[in-house]
């Protein structure tokens, strides 16, 4: 009977280190292909949600500076944003005067520094009994700036401006009104709307009324021209 040669260890050495190789670099190429795939789909999709979700922000003393409610939010990885359906937020700003917004929807950046309110947005400022109505409001607590550029109705005091758009230095408090501004001047009547709303917010029975006032005087201005 002819026998065949056996192979030299060597040669089995060789054989074995093939085989690994081919097995190794097949799976590297499945993981490659997996992590491609993954990564596609979940920058386009939610990574976690939360309903009934209350949110609060600390600085880096401990101290509380943003909150937020919203019966429903999704944080996306891709661009790292959260969204949220009906927020109340409370933000202090850099002299630590506090803040409240409000929306029918919201995106907060990462980290919260600067959100987005769309549809019926609000912003009130108690002590200074200073509020803003707009569809579209844009806040960054980092550069203590507010801003639209939609039409605004802005309250204080017993003083009602209309505008095209706002921009506001929250700091320096100045604010810069474009377009053609109107404005109503009536005598003040007690406790602002923008401090009564924000006593509702915090006790939970958040609403909307409005008291009527003797007017005083009314002025309107055209746009510059150019614009």
């Amino acid at each position: 009977m002819l026998r065949l040669p056996r192979p030299s260890p060597r040669l089995w050495l060789m054989l074995l280190l093939l085989l690994v190789g081919g097995v190794l670099a097949l799976i590297e190429q499945r993981n490659s292909l997996e992590s491609t795939v993954n990564v596609e789909v979940d920058s386009s999709e939610p990574d976690y949600y939360l309903d009934g979700a209350d949110m609060t922000r600390f600085d880096g003393r401990g101290v509380a500076i943003q909150s937020m409610t919203s019966p429903h939010i999704e944080h996306t990885p891709g661009d790292d944003v959260t969204r949220a359906q009906i927020p109340k937020i409370r933000t202090n700003d850099s002299e630590d005067r506090r803040w409240y917004a409000t929306g029918d929807s919201g995106v907060l950046s990462a980290g919260g520094d600067t959100f987005t309110l769309e549809g019926n947005a609000r912003l009130r400022q108690p002590d200074d009994r200073w509020t803003l109505d707009t569809d579209v409001l844009h806040y960054s607590r980092d550069q203590n700036r507010a801003w639209s550029d939609v039409p605004v109705v802005i309250t204080q005091n017993g003083q009602h401006v209309e505008s095209d758009s706002f921009s506001a230095d929250l700091s320096q408090d100045s604010a810069v009104l474009q377009g053609r501004v109107r404005s109503v001047l009536q005598p003040g009547t007690g406790q602002s709307e923008a401090s009564k709303e924000a006593e509702r917010i915090d006790s939970g029975t958040d609403s909307t009324t409005s008291d009527d006032g003797r007017v005083n005087s009314t002025f309107e201005a055209a746009p510059a021209s150019g614009e």
